[in-house]
């Protein structure tokens, strides 16, 4: 069956938005950022471009179907977007519509754009945003694309206590009340037996128990009930219409009053009712819960089917992320600052790294480092070097301006000759997992490292070491490790010859133990101070740069950043 779906709106020009595109995922997209970048701008826009009055390919009139309620398909552009008088003004909106369109079974577009009209109510003339240039259109191309709309405002969220309501009975909601308890059950993991309706100051209908009832409801039992009311209206008018196209619902603050459980359940069910009734569902939310969830199912399976859009105002003019994940999301949303000296503060930065092993050894260079306090470590975000490369050329600001990727060192041949000012290599000619290999196997049976109190001594390595060893058929008591990876033809890939290396119990044990005497991380520094030094000395210089130009920090603050450099021996300078 042929479907109406929004795919990208972009938002030339509208209040804080300007040159921003905003995709949408076939079923489920979560809208999510900072109080004041127009998250609920966003909502009224796509509302705005629907109307469910006439069927212009039949002609047929569709005003006759209506939701449970009573209402019909169709959200006034007074319920969703806010008018001012003084600043929306004829051509302060421009957006571009792109979307397939179910009754021609074709891509369409058209714009929407704000003109002057008379008020059906007070006869004023005033701003309303009016469709232009729709392309399915055959004579009158200002018009509306056909597509039932429901638009769950922040309005449903109006104190339960200072309503004026009474309850009623809504026929389709009589007949069919156990799926409509069943659904609210399901969202709420609940066990309500009755369920109620209620009409008034806001329409409405609530599942309850036999012990109480529509009066003393929570506002979450009264949210649930009002999106499980919108979820049904669909299903009614895919059974009474029969040129059915799918519908679009659209919730501001969708988390509202749930718990994260119901949260995530919620998502779950509009999944499948999505599926199920052809329905778009776009909603704004702050909940961390659902972020994550929307964004794990769009890196999977799942990935045309949830979208999330990050909106950040971090540099000035709100710019539009797809697909971030909470942790990045979280970083940008919290400015977050540490205290440099008596009255100067300073912004922590966001430090990403290949994998743990990687954030060990950048651990263990950090140690009692008084520039740590700065940087937050990205433990939850691990992604590949040509990840970060390609972050970085699509000018993603959180990896070009706001935060250090640290990188293997073998990841010299992907920036060589590239200006990428906040990519710094770890020391080392080898990955974590390499370096620390050929260190210790390098170590002599008599070397101090190996007196030590877990009693891991070279034996204990070595055996721990065999798979390793044997795979590379590396012998004698020292290795040349550049040599044997090259020369290696075996079916393994050498990056996970090592990390199971680095995995085993044994030697995470002398990996995971910080900065105490016997830890194979500070015997590495401490044999290599030159290259330690000059990677802090690069960290810090990164560092500056990141505060200096992603933050506007003032160059006399970014004094406080300090590095303790290590002592080198005369023979080794």
């Amino acid at each position: 069956m042929a479907k109406t779906q929004l795919k990208k709106i972009t938002i030339e020009k509208f209040r804080a938005l300007n040159n921003v595109e905003v995709e949408f995922g076939d079923y489920i997209t979560v809208i999510c950022g900072k109080n004041g970048t127009s998250k609920s701008s966003i909502l009224g826009i796509a509302a705005q471009i629907f109307s469910f009055e006439k069927d212009y390919v039949t002609g047929a009139n569709l005003r006759g179907f209506k939701q449970i309620s009573g209402k019909g398909f169709k959200s006034q552009y007074k319920e969703h977007i806010r008018i001012s008088e003084e600043f929306d003004v004829p051509g302060s909106l421009s957006a571009s519509i792109l979307l397939h369109e179910g009754y021609t079974d074709q891509v369409a577009t058209a714009n929407l754009e704000l003109m002057t009209r008379t008020d059906d109510e007070t006869k004023k003339i005033l701003p309303r945003p009016v469709i232009r240039k729709n392309s399915t259109a055959t004579g009158n191309t200002s018009r509306n694309f056909t597509h039932p709309v429901i638009f769950l405002s922040l309005k449903r969220l109006y104190p339960i206590a200072d309503r004026d309501y009474t309850a009623i009975d809504f026929d389709y909601l009589k007949a069919h009340e156990q799926e409509f308890i069943a659904l609210t059950n399901e969202l709420l993991n609940r066990s309500s037996t009755q369920a109620t309706g209620t009409h008034g100051t806001i329409t409405s209908a609530v599942a309850h128990g036999d012990n109480y009832n529509h009066e003393s409801v929570s506002a979450g039992e009264d949210n649930a009930g009002q999106i499980i009311m919108a979820l049904l209206s669909f299903k009614k008018l895919k059974a009474e219409y029969p040129d059915y196209k799918g519908g679009l619902l659209l919730i501001d603050e969708a988390d509202a009053g749930l718990f994260p459980t119901a949260q995530v359940n919620l998502l779950k069910i509009f999944e499948r009712e999505c599926r199920k009734l052809n329905l778009q569902v776009v909603m704004t939310s702050h909940s961390p819960v659902m972020i994550e969830y929307a964004y794990e199912q769009s890196q999977h399976e799942h990935s045309k089917k949830f979208k999330t859009v990050y909106l950040s105002n971090t540099y000035g003019s709100v710019q539009v992320i797809q697909d971030w994940s909470w942790a990045k999301i979280s970083a940008d949303i919290h400015t977050r600052t540490v205290r440099a000296g008596p009255t100067a503060t300073l912004p922590r930065v966001n430090v990403y790294f290949e994998d743990k092993e990687a954030e060990n050894f950048f651990d263990a260079l950090m140690s009692r480092q008084p520039i740590k306090k700065f940087i937050i470590a990205m433990s939850d975000v691990t992604l590949g070097c040509t990840n970060y490369v390609n972050l970085i050329k699509n000018m993603v600001p959180e990896f070009t301006e706001k935060s250090v990727i640290c990188l293997d060192s073998d990841a010299h041949s992907h920036i060589k000759g590239k200006n990428y000012k906040t990519i710094i290599l770890l020391p080392g000619e080898f990955p974590p997992d390499q370096l620390i290999f050929q260190h210790l196997y390098n170590l002599t049976a008599e070397d101090k490292f190996w007196q030590n109190e877990l009693q891991f001594s070279r034996d204990v390595f070595t055996n721990a070491a065999r798979d390793t060893t044997n795979e590379l058929e590396i012998t004698g008591s020292k290795v040349a490790l550049d040599e044997r990876i090259t020369a290696y033809k075996g079916a393994l890939k050498p990056r996970d010859i090592f990390k199971k290396f680095y995995k085993g119990d044994e030697v995470q044990k002398v990996l995971s133990c910080g900065t105490k005497p016997y830890g194979a991380w500070k015997h590495w520094i401490n044999s290599n101070p030159v290259l330690v030094n000059q990677f802090l000395e690069q960290f810090k210089a990164t560092i500056y740069g990141v505060m200096k130009n992603g933050y506007a920090v003032d160059d006399a603050k970014l004094t406080t950043l300090k590095v303790t450099l290590k002592k080198v021996p005369h023979v080794l300078k």
